[in-house]
């Protein structure tokens, strides 16, 4: 790769570079597969409370945000549709 740099000698400086590529599906398929996470990853949405009286909301996870419940919530009624 050349950079826009220029070395001591004048010349723009270059440097080789080894690139690395992988499927992504089985970079998502090894990563929520691996035990090593199984603590950190939820698949069901919370609704996260800082007081006992559930009037201020804490959204810092993507799970704890309303977009995950209406996705689960959408996905289930489709779900309970297609069997009934």
């Amino acid at each position: 790769m050349v950079g826009d740099k220029l070395g001591d000698d004048g010349e723009k400086m270059h440097e080789k570079l080894e690139l690395w590529r992988r499927d992504p599906v089985n970079c998502v398929k090894e990563l929520l597969g691996n035990p090593a996470f199984k603590e950190f990853i939820s698949y069901t949405p919370e609704r996260v409370f800082s007081d006992n009286a559930g009037k201020e909301r804490i959204f810092d996870e993507m799970w704890t945000a309303d977009w995950w419940w209406n996705m689960q919530v959408t996905a289930a009624c489709q779900r309970k549709s297609m069997f009934d």
